[in-house]
């Protein structure tokens, strides 16, 4: 294989070693070592997160039917019979490096996309001083009932983990809309009238036409489409009392449902202008109060089974605040 620089081992330890100081683009395990010890060695390498997505192709003998599928559990990415044709494994490499540069081009989408939604979560509370942290709060506490939703064996065809940091990075922009919200209204210090509050509620529209703007320029992403619903959907109310659409039950995403949750939490135990931030143990009650007609019935009771971990959230807050 003239067209890789290739670095051969003979022991177990020996790629250990290799691996603490280099990340190679692929690793092939050679069938003649493909024993016990080299699953061992598999799962140690998948388990470490600066090596878990380099791809590993295992050569394995058809003599020996249970070395794929032992192989394949273990972490492999994939198994070539041996004997092989030349040309036909060389492709399988060159597809695997391929593969392996595009994931890596992923992780920097990713971090662009991050680094987007915070500056543009800061803006807004640069703009918003009344709510001061709510967005990045929000966040926190939504991640908190994502997790678990994710962990819960019924939701498990519902969000995937591969949405999870999408959806955490999408959180951030569900406010975006309040940009185009007067000063006069965003950064009153009482409580809005009537007519300024239905004013306040077209946040939700602005920002679910901002984020569409966006989408129609660029095609589109699943970061961009979880953002504009979450912008569109955060004040829908089980019951179809919310805004901005009148949604109800599991017309509204399910997403929007647990971040409605988190951001009714932040209001309540937060200070404003005008009221004093509510106690953790208030905050859960009056949530509570709001299963099945605020909130979806399911995700409170998740919530009530996790509240501890907000509180401890809520803890941490305060006291770097004080």
């Amino acid at each position: 294989m003239k067209d890789y620089n290739l670095v051969y081992f003979g022991t177990m330890q020996q790629p250990l070693e290799y691996l603490k100081t280099h990340t190679p683009d692929i690793i092939l395990i050679t069938a003649d070592i493909l024993q016990e010890e080299v699953f061992t060695l598999l799962r140690l390498i998948k388990r470490q997160p600066e090596l878990a997505k380099i791809p590993v192709l295992c050569f394995t003998d058809r003599s020996h039917p249970d070395s794929e599928q032992k192989a394949l559990k273990a972490g492999a990415m994939d198994c070539i019979e041996v004997p092989f044709i030349r040309q036909f494994m060389k492709n399988r490499v060159d597809n695997y490096i391929k593969l392996y540069e595009c994931s890596q081009n992923f992780v920097d989408v990713d971090k662009y996309q991050e680094s987007i939604s915070v500056s543009f979560a800061e803006l807004v509370e640069c703009r918003d001083v009344i709510t001061g942290g709510h967005i990045k709060n929000v966040v926190q506490y939504f991640k908190l009932l994502l997790d678990e939703v994710i962990s819960r064996e019924e939701y498990a065809d519902v969000i995937t983990p591969e949405e999870r940091d999408d959806l955490l990075r999408s959180a951030l922009l569900h406010d975006i809309g309040k940009i185009g919200i007067n000063d006069d209204v965003l950064r009153k210090a009482s409580p809005l009238d009537y007519d300024e509050f239905e004013y306040m509620k077209t946040h939700t529209i602005l920002g679910s036409k901002t984020i569409e703007k966006i989408i129609e320029e660029t095609g589109g992403t699943r970061f961009l489409r979880l953002a504009r619903d979450l912008a569109f959907c955060h004040h829908e109310r089980w019951d179809g009392t919310g805004y901005p659409n009148g949604l109800k039950g599991e017309e509204i995403p399910i997403y929007a449902r647990i971040l409605t949750i988190a951001d009714v939490y932040d209001a309540l135990t937060s200070k404003r202008a005008y009221k004093e931030a509510y106690p953790h143990k208030k905050a859960v009650e009056i949530l509570l109060e709001g299963k099945g007609s605020l909130f979806d019935p399911n995700l409170i009771d998740i919530f009530e089974q996790i509240n501890d971990r907000f509180e401890q959230v809520l803890l941490h807050k305060k006291q770097i605040s004080d």
